[in-house]
């Protein structure tokens, strides 16, 4: 796919970064695709990635529509360096997020894997430490497809908070997105492995900080280190797999959640489901 149109941008430190937008709509999702990229092999790269895979996600976005009651999409799916996704686009540690209008992605797989890898700076060496280390060097272009599923499922319409509410039980959204994502693009192998090496992390994490609710995750979580970060979303993540396996099914849990919606709420989600004995404490 070639670029249209592009022009230099100047950043900071004088340094020259082009963007290229490409009018490339997807006459099924109405979807644009804009690069934000540093050097001719840069967009080569990523618009080579758009080609081999979109494909994968626009039959992953029929499936959220089908399973998950997605209905709005974002206009515009930028696809941009982590320099761009960090510094430019937004003020953001992890160059993967979404809002009402668009979703921004770094779809380089060695950034990922060194942004993971930094999840484990503050740990001494250990056998755990080096199994996680494997891991974040092992991982596959299914783990990008899965972080771009990750963004699309917050559009489903299930969840009762909207983009500018994300204080509240954001554990919930992003514990549930991060399940259909894995679910969907990772072998049972890789959903496994993912499973045992975020426990892992989360047991590495409480040994070295201590314990707190998980109902704590809020914007400030982004303020703290990839661990800190991390650490949130993986407790995210193996609660939701816990209640899955309790009620059967993400479309059950889904039904639990708005049956707590539809109470007078007086004490949080994740406190009514342990109340429920849904969960048995908090991860």
């Amino acid at each position: 796919m070639e670029p249209r149109s592009q022009r230099p941008y100047v950043c900071g430190q004088g340094r020259r970064m082009w963007f290229f937008f490409c009018f490339a709509r997807d006459e099924r999702e109405d979807m644009k695709n804009f690069y934000l990229v540093d050097s001719q092999e840069q967009l080569f790269n990523y618009q080579q990635f758009v080609s081999k895979y979109e494909a994968k996600w626009h039959d992953y976005i029929h499936f959220l529509r089908k399973e998950y009651q997605v209905r709005d999409l974002p206009q515009a799916l930028i696809w941009a360096n982590e320099e761009a996704a960090r510094k430019l686009l937004g003020q953001s540690p992890v160059p993967a997020y979404t809002n009402d209008i668009r979703m921004v992605m770094t779809p380089d797989l060695a950034v990922w894997k060194k942004i993971y890898q930094h999840q484990l700076d503050s740990y001494e060496d250990s056998p755990d430490l080096q199994t996680l280390s494997a891991h974040c060097k092992g991982l596959s272009e299914n783990h990008l497809l899965q972080i771009i599923g990750h963004e699309l499922a917050h559009w489903s319409d299930l969840f009762l908070d909207d983009f500018a509410d994300y204080d509240a039980n954001i554990w919930f959204e992003e514990g549930m997105v991060e399940y259909i994502s894995r679910q969907y693009f990772l072998t049972e192998e890789e959903f496994a492995q993912e499973r045992f090496c975020n426990q892992l992390l989360v047991d590495l994490f409480q040994e070295k900080h201590g314990w707190h609710s998980l109902d704590t995750f809020g914007k400030s979580t982004y303020e703290g280190d990839y661990a800190s970060i991390f650490y949130e979303y993986w407790r995210s993540f193996l609660t939701i797999d816990q209640l899955v396996e309790k009620v059967g099914s993400v479309q059950a849990l889904f039904e639990t959640y708005h049956k707590w919606a539809q109470s007078d709420q007086s004490i949080s989600l994740l406190n009514w489901f342990v109340q429920e004995e849904l969960l048995e404490k908090e991860i």
